[in-house]
């Protein structure tokens, strides 16, 4: 972990303090989709490659609002398996979706939040209302195994909510610069979910953290 953190700090994402550390950006702090989209691609790409492999033939996915939901969605279509349906909120998922003319995809509207093109708001939950979904992939902006996922804005936060009610099985996309602080608001308890997907810098005892509350951990491998 104290390598994690000293990775961490020289980056610019958190400050050491005795004892801990703590984040350079308030608790409301949200990167713009173009800001994240430089940030950690590797790592968001290794972590994409694993969610690919967790969607097998014939289900319906949803892809939450993000950066590494955007790799999911490009490697869904490059990829072998054309008989899904995957569904989002967030345009850039959906544009890339769009590439694949043999694959139906879903988009959900509603209030746009301009910074990071996601769909939000009553619009996009009642149509959420009269859907299921094989898998859902969701995204949070921090975690602490104490708490839980949160993310700084009220409307993403209920809307991942209802993602994680009407998905069979609930999967987050967390790379390693997510853990160790926390948003305002929280999206769910780590028993909650039921896979976290993170990358190879995740240290071992957060890993252990999360097999105690019942949840499986994919590690995904440098790519």
């Amino acid at each position: 972990m104290r390598k994690l953190l000293a990775n961490m700090e020289q980056e610019g994402v958190l400050k050491r303090t005795w004892g801990g550390a703590v984040s350079r950006y308030g608790s409301l702090r949200e990167f713009s989709h173009q800001e994240n989209e430089v940030r950690h691609r590797e790592e968001k790409k290794a972590i994409a490659a694993a969610a690919y492999d967790c969607i097998q033939d014939g289900e319906a996915v949803f892809l939450d609002s993000g950066t590494t939901t955007f790799e999911l969605a490009r490697m869904i279509v490059e990829g072998p398996k054309r008989n899904i349906m995957p569904c989002t909120n967030n345009i850039f998922v959906a544009m890339e979706l769009a590439k694949a003319a043999d694959i139906h995809s879903i988009i959900i509207g509603g209030e746009l939040r301009t910074n990071i093109y996601s769909c939000v708001g009553y619009l996009a939950e009642q149509v959420l209302g009269n859907l299921f979904f094989d898998k859902g992939f969701i995204s949070a902006n921090h975690f602490t195994v104490e708490r839980g996922f949160s993310t700084p804005t009220l409307g993403e936060a209920e809307l991942k909510r209802k993602i994680l009610t009407i998905s069979k099985e609930k999967i987050m996309l967390l790379d390693y610069t997510k853990f160790g602080d926390d948003s305002m608001v929280l999206i769910a308890r780590p028993e909650d979910v039921d896979v976290l997907i993170t990358d190879w810098h995740a240290p071992d005892e957060l890993v252990a953290g999360f097999g105690d509350k019942g949840v499986k951990t994919i590690m995904a491998p440098q790519v």
